[in-house]
């Protein structure tokens, strides 16, 4: 009977010494999860990350309710935290203006969409993915005006990569490409790329501005092309101009142009009239036009149509050369308006 009392002392004592030790724990944690909220407070981000993580250990350990509620609340706070120091960092990077100060901010928000990942927290980890892109793009564009394109690329890549509907990386690499390489291709398939990605996630804006640059481009190779009188690929580089632009008048003007100088008067005139439809300036900014017109007309040996043509070409810098055609080479009895 002796022996039976000592040991139910032993079970008790050992039961009470257990618990002892279970609730100091618990009360450990709690105040590790209080210290992890002040330092967050303070802006001491990696030592609160630190000290929640150890809460949630001592809360793991415990394997009491008690210790899965610390160790639930204490995760909780961890990519919250993490999103707190990324956004810490990118502000200071506002206000330095620093490359390497953002590549600070990238890598922080990178880390805060594996933690958001990690620990499971929807609204975190869409967060930081929709900052990263938008900061690899940030630094793109500062590589881009101090002309460090092949960096600037790889910036382009990365905000690429995490996220492919972002229509403007691909606009941008457009433009990088224009620099990198002399091959438009190369900048046209971007231009595509951009055009195809705002469509789709509707950004009107990037669209038109992927358009423009590619037929702007064109336009301008085009036009260098009739200069180096290679008017064959020049024509095929200002058709293609079109499918960016259907109602461009300078890009119709410009094949005209060359039609012209291939002795091919009836395209020439066909161009011209195409011009003249989308031209929305006035008299002097049809003058080109109604010249390449003229041309064609008076090589053709329409007289009538060749001398009213140039009656509406004699304007700005174009007056002159016209009137010299209707008064010394077509006589076409006036050269007034």
């Amino acid at each position: 009977m002796k022996v039976f009392n000592k040991s139910l002392l032993v079970l008790f004592v050992s039961l009470f010494v257990s618990n002892v030790f279970a609730q100091s724990t618990y009360e450990d944690a709690v105040k590790l999860y209080n210290s992890a909220a002040e330092q967050a407070s303070a802006k001491e981000y990696d030592k609160a990350i630190s000290t929640y993580m150890e809460a949630a250990k001592i809360g793991e350990e415990l394997g009491t309710p008690q210790g899965t509620d610390i160790k639930s609340r204490s995760e909780q706070q961890i990519p919250k935290v993490q999103l707190n120091k990324a956004g810490n960092l990118f502000n200071a990077f506002r206000s330095s203006k620093q490359i390497a100060d953002l590549d600070v901010a990238i890598a922080a928000f990178e880390e805060t969409v594996k933690m958001g990942k990690e620990y499971e927290d929807t609204r975190v980890t869409q967060a930081a993915q929709g900052y990263v892109p938008q900061l690899y793009y940030q630094k793109a564009t500062m590589l881009f005006k101090r002309e460090m394109y092949q960096e600037a690329d790889n910036a382009l890549n990365s905000a690429i990569q995490a996220n492919a509907n972002y229509a403007q990386p691909y606009y941008t690499k457009g433009l990088v490409a224009k620099k990198l390489s002399d091959d438009i291709n190369d900048a046209l398939r971007w231009f595509d790329q951009a055009i195809a990605v705002a469509d789709k996630t509707n950004k009107g804006q990037i669209s038109r501005q992927a358009k423009n640059a590619a037929h702007d481009e064109l336009l301008f190779r085009g036009s260098k092309l009739i200069e180096s009188k290679n008017y064959s690929d020049a024509i095929d580089l200002l058709k293609l101009a079109t499918e960016y632009d259907a109602e461009s008048a300078d890009v119709y003007y410009r094949i005209a142009e060359a039609y012209n100088k291939q002795s091919k008067y009836d395209l020439a005139i066909s161009n011209a009239k195409t011009a003249l439809t989308h031209e929305k300036g006035g008299k002097t900014d049809k003058a080109k036009i109604y010249f390449e017109m003229g041309f064609a007309y008076q090589m053709k040996g329409n007289k009538s149509d060749a001398c009213s043509a140039y009656t509406n070409a004699s304007f700005g810098s174009f007056k002159a050369p016209a009137e010299h055609s209707m008064e010394f080479e077509l006589k076409c009895g006036t050269t007034t308006n």
